[in-house]
């Protein structure tokens, strides 16, 4: 009996009509229910698995359109350039400048990241440091990893704030470090909203961007962001209390008590 003979090319039709396929679905298109066979065709043709959805969906490289960090996302299922989740967790944090939370790896790559990054530091490809109460993934190598912690200590100066990088702002020295000084003096709830309204202003991607400038933790920054856009943002009080004019009402029983004098 004649060992059945798959053809690969059958796979290129689905993938151009899909751009990303379940293993199901290519079973269905060879003609076989044996997996081995499929990923043996697969090899054949450069191609990616998904890092969301347990590596559900596969796409072929040249239908990726990956953007500037090696990120593609097709109908909600995620794939990196770099291979798996593991092996995109520790590509982001070893090229990050001050490390990352695992807050703010999971709000770039959108998915859960705290299982990934314990692997990666169990298997000593990323380092753990505890800052403030917190830990910061770094690099395994030491050098880099200085930098990031040193970078992670570094207060948010004029060069690190995003409306001061932007190269078509014509800002004066003297309004930059006014705007620094302001910085410096605002709240909690100010910073947070601040941060929301930058994130806004650089667009997709920005909730990370701006943690990663400025510390604050991104669940943080996408609060600010969405108080913002929904308008929900209680005005406090300017003055003290007691200052300011008195009640119309105090002033008249005030005016009364005289009277009756």
């Amino acid at each position: 009996m004649r060992t059945p003979r798959f053809d690969a090319d059958a796979l290129l039709p689905l993938f151009r009509r899909r751009q990303i396929v379940t293993m199901d679905e290519m079973r269905a298109a060879l003609g076989t229910a044996v997996e081995r066979t499929v990923f043996r065709k697969l090899q054949e043709f450069p191609y990616h698995s998904s890092y969301s959805h347990r590596g559900k969906f596969y796409t072929l490289d040249a239908l990726a359109e990956f953007d500037e960090r090696g990120l593609w996302t097709c109908r909600g299922a995620r794939f990196s350039r770099f291979g798996t989740l593991i092996d995109t967790a520790e590509q982001f944090v070893t090229r990050a400048d001050r490390g990352c939370l695992a807050s703010e790896l999971a709000g770039e790559l959108q998915v859960p990241v705290k299982e990934p990054l314990l692997k990666l530091v169990s298997a000593r490809r990323l380092v753990r440091k505890e800052l403030a109460g917190q830990y910061v993934y770094c690099a395994a190598d030491a050098a880099k990893r200085t930098e990031q912690l040193h970078q992670r200590h570094t207060p948010v100066t004029a060069q690190t704030l995003p409306f001061l990088r932007d190269p078509l702002a014509q800002t004066s020295d003297e309004t930059k470090a006014a705007i620094i000084l302001f910085f410096s003096t605002l709240d909690e709830r100010q910073r947070r909203l601040y941060a929301g309204l930058e994130s806004l202003r650089l667009g997709h991607g920005g909730d990370s961007r701006i943690a990663e400038l400025t510390g604050l933790d991104v669940h943080t920054i996408a609060k600010g962001r969405s108080e913002l856009l929904e308008r929900d943002v209680q005005l406090e009080r300017i003055r003290r209390p007691g200052a300011g004019r008195p009640p119309l009402e105090k002033k008249r029983r005030k005016s009364s008590t005289r009277s009756k004098r």
